[in-house]
């Protein structure tokens, strides 16, 4: 079968919409098939080959946003047709891609889902208030293109839930992310890292924005190093300057510099590593989390967490011993950090049970599901 993955995002960019699209991918060229990935480049087009996956990079400016649609619709128009795949299978909805390539694949005959991974900040709160507002994004006719897919994946039954405004009566399919086969087997020290052995690890991972709640972390973080002076808060992931600027202010003026460290972006080999050194995971995301997988990946390297309100996998962490959900509470959210830091028995036993509950998450399992939806859409085209 001839793949043809299209994103807005990829490598080498960082995060985990690149990083899912890449993995599925080679996961589909290791079971016999064959893969193509289109995307955008603020530069001229380049056709690139990377893990044996076909790129295509065609020129769509990030400032051009949803404005210059018709250009994109007829460039993946003439690429859908020179490449000829099975199927087209697009990723993020709310992005210029998610929105050509229904149209493109339509006006050819090619079967096309998409995956929605997304969901608003605030929605696990207010679902019915952004399911009322959401409307107003009809008003764009684009936006009616989504209707255009044979079937929809969401990453998560809220991402389902929000991704039905915009498609009410297709087939939505919840199929979640995976994680990678290699945070299973991952071992690392602190020195590692670039720490010292005595030194105890709170991580955070992701892309440093306001709903990520780095600043809620930092926070917490201050009760956290009163009472635990070998604590060090290490933050992996991308940032823009001018919000990095302020997280570094913030932690000058609370003292912290020694406290904090900032890693920037890694590759998978060394944030595979940063996971299963540290002690513990923090999650203070403020919602809008579709997903979570970087709460899987922690767990998966058998690294317990602390998480605000756990996105998708709250109910799991809760249920079955994961970790802590302590809500917006700095205090309790660092009782619970403190907690596990000071209690190597406490963590190796959660620690155990995330790597029991990740292993339902492995690729060869999801992978097998998405090929069902893929197998389904073909048959009924």
């Amino acid at each position: 079968m001839h793949i043809c993955y299209t994103t807005d995002y990829f490598l080498p960019e960082y995060g985990g919409i690149q990083t899912h699209v890449h993995e599925l991918s080679k996961v589909a060229i290791k079971n016999g098939h064959r893969v193509t990935v289109v995307t955008s480049v603020e530069g001229e087009r380049i056709v690139e080959k990377i893990d044996n996956i076909n790129v295509i990079r065609i020129k769509y400016p990030k400032y051009a946003g949803f404005f210059a649609l018709s250009g994109l619709k007829n460039r993946l128009y003439k690429i859908f047709r020179k490449i000829d795949p099975d199927i087209i299978h697009a990723h993020h909805a709310f992005s210029p891609m998610g929105l050509a390539t229904a149209h493109a694949a339509k006006k050819i005959g090619i079967p096309a889902i998409l995956t929605n991974h997304s969901i608003p900040i605030g929605y696990e709160a207010f679902k019915r208030l952004w399911n009322y507002f959401s409307r107003i994004f009809l008003l764009y006719q684009e936006i009616y293109n989504i209707r255009k897919y044979d079937a929809i994946i969401a990453v998560s039954s809220l991402a389902a839930e929000y991704i039905r405004v915009y498609y009410p009566k297709g087939r939505i399919f919840v199929v979640p992310p995976p994680v990678e086969t290699e945070f299973f087997n991952v071992s690392a020290t602190k020195e590692d890292i670039g720490f010292n052995n005595e030194d105890k690890i709170v991580l955070f991972v992701g892309r440093l924005a306001i709903k990520k709640g780095i600043e809620f972390a930092l926070y917490s973080f201050r009760l956290i190093s009163l009472l635990e002076p070998k604590a060090k808060l290490c933050v992996v992931g991308p940032y823009e300057k001018a919000y990095m600027w302020h997280v570094k202010n913030l932690v000058k003026s609370w003292d912290l510099e020694d406290k904090v460290i900032f890693v920037g972006p890694v590759d998978r080999e060394l944030l595979r590593k940063f996971y299963a050194a540290s002690d513990v995971f923090i999650f203070p995301s403020y919602g809008g989390e579709s997903f979570g997988i970087v709460v899987l990946e922690s767990m998966a390297t058998g690294t317990p967490v602390v998480a605000t309100s756990g996105g998708a996998l709250r109910r799991y962490i809760e249920k079955y011993g994961l970790g802590y959900i302590t809500g917006f509470s700095p205090v309790k959210f660092a009782r619970a950090v403190i907690r596990l830091l000071n209690n190597p028995t406490l963590r190796d036993e959660m620690g155990k049970k995330c790597r029991i509950f990740a292993r339902l998450f492995s690729w060869d399992r999801i992978f097998s599901k998405i090929m069902d939806i893929y197998r389904l859409v073909m048959e009924n085209d």
